[in-house]
């Protein structure tokens, strides 16, 4: 992870902006290196090329994400509480991102051959989502709806609040998201402020993060 204020920093933070009002494909390293305040070979000594500057967000958000590293977040806990919990530490990390990463996920970038790690870990943390609501509704836990339709429903949320960060506009805390996600699929959603509690406890357990 670079540090903040430092010209790798700066780079990343400026073609970040600059792919996501112009597309990846439709910003110059020139641009990005004029944004900074840099000359191009200053740029190109900390990342040779567009696509290394765009690998280098993607692996800040991956190392980030423990769903993007198919690493699930509570797993002795019931499909709910892992559900719940998976939800707010995604939609905390997306807030509160240092980069706008919109230009990323809300486009066809991960799909070309150049970034395919990158479209792996997101069918990976799909599928780790997809698991827990299978598994949730074959323990009663979860309403028995097309999984693929719930899951297509979740991602949607989770990409829309790529937009909140640059905006600084969230209407919403990561808590009212996975409330808000629980509420769709529980059998039961008065149990919605038990499961929260639930979660908040095994977060709180050694070797466990919630962040």
């Amino acid at each position: 992870m670079t540090e903040s204020g430092s010209t790798p920093h700066r780079i990343l933070r400026e073609a970040a902006h600059l792919f996501s009002r112009k597309g990846y494909h439709g910003t110059t390293t020139r641009e990005i290196a004029d944004a900074v305040g840099v000359r191009q070979p200053s740029l190109f000594h900390h990342f040779a090329s567009k696509a290394e500057i765009a690998k280098a967000l993607y692996e800040y958000d991956l190392q980030r994400s423990p769903a993007l590293r198919g690493e699930g977040a509570l797993p002795d806990c019931t499909p709910p509480v892992r559900l719940y919990q998976g939800i707010r530490i995604e939609v905390e990390l997306e807030i509160t991102s240092a980069y706008d990463l919109r230009g990323l996920y809300l486009s066809s970038l991960p799909d070309e051959p150049d970034f395919a790690r990158y479209r792996e870990a997101q069918a990976a943390a799909l599928a780790f989502f997809g698991d827990i609501i299978e598994t949730g509704i074959e323990s009663g836990d979860f309403v028995a709806e097309n999984p693929q339709l719930i899951l297509e429903v979740m991602d949607g949320v989770l990409n829309q609040t790529l937009r909140w960060q640059p905006e600084n506009r969230a209407p919403a805390t990561p808590d009212d998201v996975a409330a808000l996600m629980l509420r769709l699929v529980l059998k039961r959603p008065s149990r919605i402020p038990s499961i929260r509690r639930a979660a908040d406890r095994a977060a709180k357990e050694p070797g466990i993060s919630a962040r």
